[in-house]
């Protein structure tokens, strides 16, 4: 009984400070520092607990029960609400409202051309789209979703790569508002906003390259005071309009997909956070194909930037707001064919330029 008792003892031990060793790695290679001991301890808890998710999941994913895996992340020390606060940033909807179609004759033109889309699509392997970027601390995804759209579409059209500024969006679209039958879409800096907002501003109007005019918000929370610059000008193109698609459903955005990225919202759930690689299935998702209320749910735009099947499942490959580190190098694959998550099934948007 007694080499029972010691042997559990060394056990106990043992996993105790494996857990230990796995918090003080992640702390390390992510940067994290705390108040004092109290705050250390409290977020050790929380990563503990989103440490042994990921171990079971994983154990799921080798045995072949789920579609995708999990890996460390940035926010395991944060809680539910706290991550779900910084990642996303929608403005809540009504059910009843009725919007308005936004449509531009260009690319309602170059739609009715296209034939039956392709089996599957990738505008990432054809060199058009822009690099991933980090929203941080800020409702800011609407900003990253809609400015990814337009840097996609001057690198489709004219071959231009440069990385234009999302804090010059936050900046000076801020309290930028559109009315579209009896809806109002607002741009509210990094209290969120829908990518239409945004699209709507910047026409006709010269963007800010990132270079000149850096992001700032995950860190100083600065938002609203427009600071343009005439030297950071990009000046080769310009966004002359957009289309802007409500109540949609997921087989129009392969159609869309093949003139531009699509900027679209999504309802994401505290899963996303350990997101690793596979087919995102996710059990804590709605599905629009067959719950009226989910597309009321959406908390998050994304960049939908192709289509493909992988093991079977049908995939949307978006491209999210995270980070490069997040995912699969800030890239996922979203469940396709159910509406998973709301994805595609509310708004659909792209720009002309």
């Amino acid at each position: 009984m007694r080499s029972f008792v010691a042997l559990a003892c060394i056990a106990v031990v043992a996993a105790t400070s494996a857990e230990f060793s796995a918090f003080h790695n992640y702390a390390k290679n992510f940067g994290r520092s705390y108040a004092d001991m109290e705050e250390s301890s409290f977020r050790r808890s929380i990563f503990e607990k989103n440490h042994a998710k990921i171990v079971e999941h994983n154990k799921m994913y080798e045995a072949g029960q789920v579609s995708w895996f999990m890996k460390m992340y940035e926010d395991m020390d944060l809680t539910e609400e706290e991550f779900m606060n910084k990642r996303t940033g929608l403005p809540s909807i009504n059910a009843d409202f009725t919007p308005v179609d936004q449509l531009d004759a260009v690319i309602e033109a170059k739609l009715a051309k296209l034939g039956p889309a392709p089996k599957e699509w990738s505008w990432v392997s054809q060199g058009k789209v822009s690099s991933v970027k980090n929203q941080a601390q800020c409702g800011s995804c609407a900003a990253f979703a809609a400015l990814g759209a337009i840097e996609s579409c001057f690198m489709i059209n004219n071959d231009m790569a440069n990385d234009l500024s999302e804090q010059h969006l936050l900046d000076c679209a801020y309290n930028h508002q559109v009315t579209d039958g009896d809806g109002t879409w607002g741009a509210y800096g990094c209290d969120g906003a829908w990518p239409n907002a945004y699209l709507d501003w910047i026409q006709g109007n010269y963007n800010q390259e990132e270079g000149g005019y850096p992001y700032t918000s995950g860190r100083s929370g600065d938002v609203g005071s427009c600071k343009p610059s005439n030297n950071n000008v990009h000046s080769g193109s310009m966004v002359t309009g957009f289309t802007n698609k409500w109540y949609t459903e997921e087989d129009s955005m392969t159609q869309m997909l093949q003139i531009n990225p699509v900027a679209t919202a999504v309802s994401a759930t505290s899963n996303w956070g350990s997101y690793g690689g596979g087919v995102l299935d996710d059990n804590l998702c709605c599905n629009a194909a067959t719950d009226s209320s989910c597309v009321y749910n959406l908390n998050h735009a994304v960049l939908v930037v192709g289509y493909g099947t992988e093991g079977g499942k049908d995939y949307w490959l978006i491209k999210n707001s995270w980070g490069s580190s997040w995912g699969e190098n800030g890239f996922f694959k979203l469940k396709r064919g159910t509406g998973h998550c709301g994805v595609g099934c509310l708004e659909q948007a792209i720009p002309s330029c």
